[in-house]
């Protein structure tokens, strides 16, 4: 504990050292995390605007529901959306000047978490952030597809972004599996991985002779155990049992988590395989919560954060402990859960090289100039795609953003000091836990 406060009071001034110069939040981004970070009403209407803008197909269709998601009474509109709210409902402003001003503003906000798909534009990204000493792991947006055809499209995006990866340093591509079949479903485990496993060989086979590492990332719950037998599927396939390149996501949020990290430390030592973890908190807790609801099953998620902050902790020894079986990426915003890693890592006399840190495109570049300067790998997840297939992750991520508990509203908004930042999770006896530390 107390190599985690030093670490983490080294972190926090080395961040803020940086911050002036490397805050890469636009301006319009700013504008409209703050508007809802002050008001909760409208971070409903902007998060929903959002979400259905892509599926609008005409001007008119873009004016009627800027009419309805934001009426001119609401005084705490952004400026730029009750001009555009008021010039819509007089009129004087024809429905395709306005369409075209609120979709360049949406595209702007989509923008700052997710990079250009193109050739070029892609480029430029790794060679920026080869620049800040990080390597990128892509993620080619899109998730449960509806038809053969679909999934089939996604596998030759997942191609042309390794082809693009080629020459990059230690390049990661992230693949979702509901995104391989559209039958990948728990109701049919077996035709479900054969399914996956088909349309995943030629991607591994690429990702082998550019020296790629593919990780497996995680969903919502009910695909959880499903993801995880296709990744021990995928191991059992290879010849010699140690594929090179394969990893998967561990969400510390899910109450079962610790169980299902110490069967799989066991699977890995009974068949002695290797893989890449990149340990996570979660980003579907919404979903998982109104699902578990309505259907009054048991909720899968702890409810308070600081439960999710400790069993990230608890994981984080785990899996710094099963080293060399497991390779540890360590993705998280949280100063303290970082910190804590570090000093875990230091403890157990690890290499700073086989410890990897992770934080989002367009979030934390002071924090992440932070992390290298101390001589940690940090590696930037990279969304590349669409507006269309990208709206369900802006959505998450303006909703992480601005959480009650986010750690930028606990460092910027409310200005708690490094001190309470950086304090332990407290979690009760009686399961339930106090908020002391940010997601």
């Amino acid at each position: 504990e107390e190599r985690t406060q030093a670490i983490g009071q080294e972190l926090f001034a080395a961040a803020k050292r940086e911050h002036a110069h490397l805050s890469v939040l636009n301006r319009w981004t700013q504008q409209v995390l703050s508007w809802c970070l002050a008001d909760p009403a409208l971070k409903g209407s902007v998060l929903r605007f959002i979400d259905v803008l892509p599926s609008l197909r005409s001007p008119q269709a873009i004016a009627r529901h800027l009419r309805d998601y934001f009426p001119t009474t609401n005084l705490r509109l952004p400026a730029a959306l009750r001009v555009g709210s008021t010039l819509a409902h007089s009129g004087l402003l024809t429905a395709a000047a306005v369409s075209s001003v609120i979709t360049q503003m949406v595209e702007q906000v989509a923008r700052q978490f997710i990079a250009e798909s193109g050739a070029e534009g892609l480029q430029r990204t790794v060679q920026q952030l080869a620049s800040r000493g990080a390597t990128c792991s892509l993620d080619v947006l899109g998730e449960q597809v509806l038809s053969e055809a679909e999934a089939n499209r996604y596998v030759q995006q997942c191609q042309q972004a390794l082809q693009q990866l080629a020459r990059a340093t230690r390049p990661q591509l992230s693949v979702k599996p509901s995104a391989l079949t559209p039958r990948f479903d728990p109701i049919s485990p077996p035709s479900s991985i054969a399914q996956a496993v088909k349309r995943l060989a030629p991607i591994l086979q690429q990702a082998k002779e550019v020296g790629a590492l593919v990780t497996l990332d995680m969903e919502q719950y009910a695909l959880r155990d499903l993801t995880l037998s296709l990744a021990m599927r995928l191991l059992e396939q290879s010849a010699d049992g140690k594929p090179t390149g394969l990893g998967i996501v561990i969400q510390a949020y899910l109450r079962d988590a610790d169980g299902v990290v110490d069967r799989l430390l066991q699977w890995l030592t009974a068949h002695q395989a290797t893989v890449t973890v990149r340990l996570v908190k979660g980003a579907y807790w919404d979903h998982e919560v109104a699902h578990a609801t309505q259907r009054h099953w048991p909720i899968p998620v702890y409810q308070d954060k600081a439960e999710t902050d400790a069993a990230f902790e608890r994981l984080t020894r785990k899996l710094l402990s099963a080293h060399p079986l497991v390779m540890t990426a360590i993705a998280s915003h949280n100063v303290r859960s970082i910190a804590h890693a570090m000093a875990v890592a230091d403890a157990l006399g690890l290499p700073k090289t086989q410890v990897e840190f992770q934080l989002l495109y367009g979030m934390g570049a002071a924090l992440g100039a932070a992390i290298t300067g101390l001589g940690y790998p940090l590696r930037i997840y990279t969304p590349v795609g669409a507006l269309i297939p990208g709206m369900a992750y802006l959505v998450r991520r303006l909703l992480e953003n601005t959480a009650n508990e986010s750690f930028l509203r606990q460092e910027f908004v409310a200005e708690r000091s490094p001190e309470q930042l950086l304090m332990a999770p407290a979690v009760s006896s009686e399961g339930g836990a106090s908020s002391r530390s940010s997601p």
